[in-house]
């Protein structure tokens, strides 16, 4: 009797959270999901079409130019952002002098909103004040020189390169918490034994931290399907559709061109493949926890 009043005291805790997650996240995915097989701008009568609005999106070359820059932003974010959190956490696992201060500097950076990130790097890209072309012409590199965000070979690397800066702070502190939870002994041990940096940050620093590492990656896989607002602060999509990433193109589709049963659709299949390429990055990395 007394475990049974436990659970319904549990349950009588949990309540307010379950309620609140169902009405702001279950019922809109599941109403979503639903207006994804209507033809339907948002107004008026809705026209049942199956699974056709999935069917062209596969057949979309937006849509699926889209899911490829996303793959290759989730790439670079876990070589980039998440390769140089680690070195930066591993050189500042040991209190050093100043450490302190570097820590603060590598973190600032998160706490700026997202909208006063992209508006600084676009600054710094323009072609006649920003500070990128100004460098280059500094050091003789000056036929370098271009308008980052208006050329589509290099608008989308642009408009990376943003996010990659605003938040590796983040990911810094989560690994730097991790190691600094590593027994130095583990160190001391390894040393007496002849291991060197290197070998002690391969043999001991990885595999140890390993599963904080993983999720690190996974937030960079998530963080990239789901990107959105540096690309529409920075360039809405353009120039031409080389910075378009499945999140903008679904708000194209809805807000712009009244399509609401297509770009719903196109919501569903973000989370979808998000959690399909989740799924098997898990899969393929699970081996090193062993």
């Amino acid at each position: 009797m007394g475990l049974l009043a436990f659970r319904k005291t549990v349950i009588l805790f949990m309540l307010p959270s379950l309620l609140i997650y169902g009405l702001f996240f279950v019922v809109p995915f599941a109403q979503t999901f639903y207006f994804s097989f209507f033809e339907w701008s948002g107004i008026g009568k809705k026209t049942f079409l199956g699974f056709k609005n999935y069917i062209d999106l596969m057949h979309d070359p937006l849509f699926l130019n889209g899911f490829w820059r996303v793959l290759i932003w989730a790439l670079l974010a876990i070589v980039i952002k998440d390769g140089l959190a680690l070195v930066l956490a591993s050189v500042l696992r040991k209190p050093i002098r100043g450490s302190n201060w570097f820590t603060t500097v590598f973190f600032l950076p998160v706490v700026i909103s997202t909208a006063a990130i992209g508006l600084m790097f676009s600054l710094m890209y323009d072609k006649d004040i920003g500070l990128l072309n100004l460098f280059l012409q500094t050091i003789g590199l000056g036929d370098w020189s271009r308008s980052w965000l208006a050329d589509e070979n290099t608008a989308f690397y642009a408009v990376i390169a943003a996010p990659l800066w605003h938040t590796i702070g983040y990911f810094f502190i989560i690994l730097l918490a991790g190691m600094q939870n590593i027994p130095e002994e583990v160190y001391e041990a390894a040393t007496l034994d002849g291991a060197g940096a290197w070998t002690q940050f391969t043999r001991i620093t990885i595999p140890l931290i390993w599963p904080i590492l993983q999720i690190c990656m996974i937030l960079s896989i998530t963080g990239a399907f789901k990107s959105f607002d540096y690309v529409f602060i920075m360039t809405k999509g353009g120039p031409g559709e080389s910075t378009q990433v499945p999140a903008t193109y679904m708000y194209e589709t809805v807000f712009v061109g009244m399509k609401y049963g297509y770009g719903t659709a196109i919501a569903i299949l973000i989370f979808v493949f998000s959690l399909v390429v989740t799924l098997l990055f898990r899969k393929l990395t699970t081996s090193k926890e062993q």
